[in-house]
């Protein structure tokens, strides 16, 4: 293996590494345009070029690869230079608009003049105008003149997307980025051309003017939109959630997601029902949450033959193992009939999106089996000879023959978050917290089991299904003492082989694969940090 010396200090790597990768082993940042470790390598931009004293010129890091012997400099007078001089070809033309600039904060180019040049133009003379605001697609406008020409978004669209929608035309100063004749830029994974633009060329059309980056805070949570669970940073400005963002995770959706997914956080913040509701006669009424509960568990304290529960692939690995407790052999509701419900099967392809459109079927199913509850789907429920049902969840897809069996049953206690017609067969109704809502876990179509964490703050009245199936298991003689998500995901990990050897910190950014947790190698700490209370 060839061994090197980058600023002066040692490295060895494997043959084929490239120089900008091994200064990456010893923490030596070389900046980069073009540049992006999951698209071909352009090496267009040269803002990575290092001095080597294996060539006369300086070669570009994320391209050359390193030789036994090399001595490489990054810093040089002759690299600080270089790099002005190309920062201060790309501002010829480049408009410094910054302070309307939807990418400033997040500004590749920005970054590196103050780093590595600020200093003023030497040229004066009229800038090169190009489209302003131009419509590539559905999902993302262009803004030409900022455009640095760094391929980025023609190589991802032809290596990751697999559909080749945009081109460069003209040349010289009048070279442009641009979608293809009678072509839009409308691939499933168009919106990420935005991530990976280095400058404010490609913005996005949902999130543009919307808020200033800096007021955002960032959270890292799971895209529940399919069994894929991509790793994504939810971004929030007053309690609201404002955009997703894909968060690397190199075991499931690397740098990716699908724009379907990315635009989904805009289905969950409009029609939140938060708060308890009672049906008596023909009269229905907000109540308090105790009141609800009550309500509830009476309507659960008949014979287990006459119950059923409706589970949903939406909870959380957390929420399904509290509510297996309870259906578990010594449960209280031990003998209930057990149903699953969630969203019907869709679109698929071989990038990322699954047809499976829950985030947690393979952690609810492990949990399940792991516990010997046998599970039915809610296609098939019946009412006959039911007294009561338990209806975890709004996301079930499923014929109106369904919805018209669960109206049948005489008490309906549903679990829910959005007013929906399960909403409005609710005879008590307990409001829900979403995904974003929360912390715990889901597991993915491959067993990945990744966490999610709190984004915003819900409404005092939501609480999640993991607590009202503790308070209803303890109004029904079992008491689980078991009060925070860490808590219940390392009784979890006891009880459920598949989990085993798992924490709920050591999941880290990129999660655990079932049956990998006693093997796993991670740096968590695991300190005891101060955790939130389960509600």
């Amino acid at each position: 293996m060839p061994t090197l010396k980058i600023d002066g200090r040692e490295v060895t790597v494997e043959p084929g590494t490239t120089i900008l990768q091994a200064a990456e082993v010893l923490g030596i940042e070389i900046p980069t345009f073009c540049y992006h470790p999951g698209l071909s390598i352009a090496a267009n931009c040269r803002m990575c070029l290092v001095d080597s004293n294996k060539s006369p010129k300086p070669v570009p890091a994320c391209h050359a690869q390193v030789m036994d012997g090399m001595e490489v400099e990054t810093a040089s007078e002759r690299i600080k230079r270089t790099r002005k001089a190309v920062l201060e070809f790309i501002l010829l033309n480049h408009p410094v608009d910054c302070p309307i600039c939807d990418q400033a904060g997040e500004c590749v180019l920005q970054d590196h003049y103050f780093r590595y040049s600020a200093q003023p133009s030497r040229l004066f003379h009229r800038k090169q105008h190009k489209a302003k605001a131009k419509v590539l697609g559905p999902d993302v406008i262009l803004d030409a003149e900022r455009c640095i020409l760094c391929t980025r978004c023609i190589r991802f669209c032809d290596e990751v997307a697999k559909q080749s929608q945009l081109e460069m035309v003209n040349r010289g100063e009048h070279t442009e980025i641009t979608t293809f004749p009678g072509k839009q830029l409308d691939n499933p994974y168009a919106g990420n051309t935005v991530d990976i633009c280095p400058v404010g060329a490609l913005t996005s059309r949902d999130f543009r003017f919307k808020t200033r980056v800096w007021y955002l805070t960032s959270e890292r949570g799971v895209c529940p939109e399919c069994s894929r669970g991509c790793t994504v940073r939810i971004d929030t400005f007053e309690n609201v959630v404002r955009r997703y963002k894909p968060a690397h995770n190199p075991h499931v959706n690397k740098w990716w997601m699908c724009d379907e997914g990315r635009g989904s956080y805009r289905n969950y913040l409009e029609g939140r029902m938060e708060g308890p509701v009672l049906t008596e006669g023909d009269r229905r009424y907000a109540t308090a949450t105790q009141k609800a509960l009550d309500a509830a568990a009476r309507a659960l304290s008949v014979a287990r033959d006459r119950v059923a529960v409706v589970l949903t692939p939406w909870l959380t690995n957390e929420d399904a193992f509290v509510f297996a407790k309870l259906l578990e052999v010594g449960g209280p509701l031990h003998g209930a009939r057990v149903y699953r419900g969630g969203r019907q099967p869709g679109f698929e392809d071989e990038i990322l999106i699954r047809g499976d459109k829950n985030p947690n079927r393979v952690g609810l199913m492990t949990i399940l089996n792991a516990k010997q509850i046998a599970v039915e789907p809610l296609s098939s429920f019946k009412a006959a000879g039911l007294e009561t049902v338990l209806v975890l969840g709004d996301q079930h897809e499923v014929e109106d023959d369904a919805i018209a069996e669960l109206g049948e049953v005489e008490n309906r206690i549903v679990v829910g978050a959005f007013k929906t017609v399960f909403w409005d067969m609710a005879t008590v109704f307990l409001p829900a917290r979403i995904h974003w809502e929360k912390d715990g876990s889901f597991t993915n179509c491959e067993g990945q089991v990744q966490r999610v964490k709190r984004a915003t703050v819900a409404a005092a009245t939501c609480k999640s299904e993991g607590w009202y199936g503790l308070k209803l298991g303890q109004a029904l003689g079992l008491s689980l003492a078991l009060d925070t998500p860490r808590a219940i995901f390392a009784a979890l990990a006891a009880e459920v082989q598949g989990f085993a050897g798992m924490d709920l910190e050591r999941l880290g950014d990129h999660g655990i694969r079932l049956g990998e947790g006693l093997t796993a190698a991670t740096g968590a700490d695991d300190s005891g940090a101060p955790q939130e209370v389960l509600a």
